[in-house]
């Protein structure tokens, strides 16, 4: 059965911050888009996939306006409001009869055969969504890594049927619909540790890498290497 993989980065589409709006607020997410999270798509070892990044409206025109003064992105990287990016993934998808779609954020990873493994999985028929409960959790800031483990991540995969997607049908998750509540779909897992959770300058009182499982220097930079290069 045919299948296309994407990969659905939320940028500035939603949230409270009216600063997500400004012109410094986008130079400086974008940066650390560059510093982290476009490392691992390039890295892939299967390039057959489609990344939308997804803008709110109103910041729709200065994006590309701060993307013009860039280096260009890969062909598979596209920056757009939420209707651009659909209409990117059906236009990506056309013809194929199965769409898995990623979540990630704009400021993690994922393995650098990530997109393989998703071409590879065979699902069960009921499955509606692929969990990644293994990775890591870095702080690129004090440079300290440690493995991580979360029963109901945010980093998943939605299995669509092209058609019904492009009819309209999206996923909802039960309960308060957060990231937690995947776990309550038909799901599968997938077993390796497929994520870095990145800690940096603009999150460092989120969450703190634990004492007693950090990595070595030696440890951090061969996993990196499997998420970057």
């Amino acid at each position: 059965m045919s299948r296309k993989v994407v990969i659905e980065i939320n940028f500035n589409n939603y949230g409270m911050d009216p600063q997500r709006l400004t012109r410094e607020w986008l130079e400086r997410r974008m940066s650390i888009f560059r510093t982290f999270t476009l490392h691992c798509l390039k890295a892939q070892t299967n390039q057959d996939f489609l990344t939308v990044v997804k803008l709110s409206k109103e910041s729709g025109d200065l994006m590309q306006e701060i993307l013009a003064g860039q280096e260009p992105l890969p062909s598979n990287i596209r920056f757009g409001t939420n209707i651009e990016s659909v209409r990117a993934i059906l236009a990506f998808a056309k013809g194929a009869e199965q769409l898995y779609i990623a979540r990630l954020d704009s400021d993690d990873l994922y393995h650098k055969t990530f997109i393989q493994q998703l071409y590879d999985i065979q699902p069960q028929p009921q499955t509606m969504a692929l969990i990644n409960q293994n990775g890591y959790l870095w702080d690129s800031v004090n440079n300290e890594m440690a493995p991580a483990f979360h029963r109901s991540p945010q980093f998943y995969v939605y299995l669509y049927q092209t058609a019904e997607y492009a009819a309209g049908y999206r996923v909802k998750l039960p309960g308060r619909g957060t990231h937690g509540n995947v776990i309550e779909l038909p799901h599968e897992l997938l077993a390796p540790r497929n994520y870095v959770n990145i800690v940096h300058s603009n999150n460092t009182s989120v969450k703190r890498v634990p004492p007693n499982d950090r990595l070595s220097r030696d440890e951090m930079a061969h996993v990196l290497r499997d998420f970057m290069i």
